[in-house]
């Protein structure tokens, strides 16, 4: 199993959206911060099953400032 950091982020105006930096192309939102979450997994769900094991992308140990930039939440995401 391998341990992602997922980045929830609140802008002004719009919906809660996660994103995970390790994992491009895969975002997802919410009203709220659980509903954002479970859309996530249903949005890499279905990301993944078009991506070979060789295309899965590694877990980073750490993230840089910029990718934390408007983050109101971080957990983590084990697949």
């Amino acid at each position: 199993m391998t341990d992602y950091v997922a980045i929830i982020r609140k802008v002004e105006g719009t919906d809660y959206w996660v994103d995970v930096p390790d994992i491009p192309g895969c975002i997802s939102n919410g009203k709220t911060i659980e509903e954002a979450k479970v859309n996530y997994r249903e949005a890499l769900a279905l990301h993944m099953e078009y991506m070979t094991p060789t295309q899965t992308p590694r877990a980073r140990s750490e993230l840089t400032e910029e990718e934390f930039e408007d983050a109101v939440e971080t957990y983590i995401l084990s697949l």
